[in-house]
């Protein structure tokens, strides 16, 4: 009777002992949430946002975009202004970007050398064809290849991640003479009609013939 006595009195203690330690981890944890972590001190003021509201913007996608553009979380982040590593929304709350506009965005957003770069530009000459001679596309064509290893001596310059990944596949097969290609699990590519055979991602995955 004794060592059942014992035995319950030391059942009890260990709940009360784990209870205790339940109860300062949850107020450690709430603590911990609580103290929201702060960025530093950055000189820029984002400007007053006076465009439609954040329910209108959504209200505006799903009616005039596709759905497979999609916006990430149950409560979508609107971005309206970025500065260097910063993001802005539409209250004038700050975002340490981590993101980069999915790697398109190397020196950070509103670069002032690159805006003064490109404002130059566009006062000089905004769009011409290759069909015809420009200074710009063969002067940055040596400048970005004098990086590169020495047997990658000439570029192709393309406008988008899925344009160059279609020109690699297809350079790839009139070098090696192979059609086949390997491609990873959930990898994504790019959804033109050439890369559906290689896009891994449910998502973008529609049910037609794949080149």
């Amino acid at each position: 009777m004794r060592g059942a006595t014992r035995a319950l009195s030391d059942v009890v203690g260990a709940k009360r002992r784990l209870a205790g330690l339940l109860q300062r981890s949850q107020a450690s944890l709430a603590a911990r949430q609580v103290s929201q972590p702060e960025l530093p001190p950055f000189a820029h003021e984002p400007m007053q946002y006076r465009g439609p509201s954040k329910q209108d913007v959504i209200d505006l996608r799903k009616r005039y975009l596709n759905p497979a553009i999609l916006a990430w979380y149950k409560d979508p982040v609107m971005i309206t202004e970025g500065k260097m590593q910063y993001l802005y929304d539409e209250t004038g709350r700050r975002y340490l970007d981590a993101f980069a506009g999915i790697v398109t965005v190397s020196v950070g957003h509103c670069h002032p050398k690159v805006v003064a770069a490109v404002d130059r530009q566009n006062h000089l000459l905004q769009h011409t064809t290759n069909i015809y001679l420009n200074n710009e596309i063969a002067e940055y064509a040596k400048e970005l290849t004098s990086t590169l290893p020495e047997s990658l001596n000439v570029a192709y310059f393309v406008n988008s991640g899925s344009e160059a990944n279609d020109m690699a596949i297809l350079l790839a097969r009139l070098c090696s003479g192979n059609h086949d290609l390997i491609a990873l699990r959930n990898c994504y590519h790019g959804i033109s009609e050439g890369l559906l055979g290689v896009l891994g991602h449910s998502t973008w995955k529609y049910n037609v013939p794949s080149v």
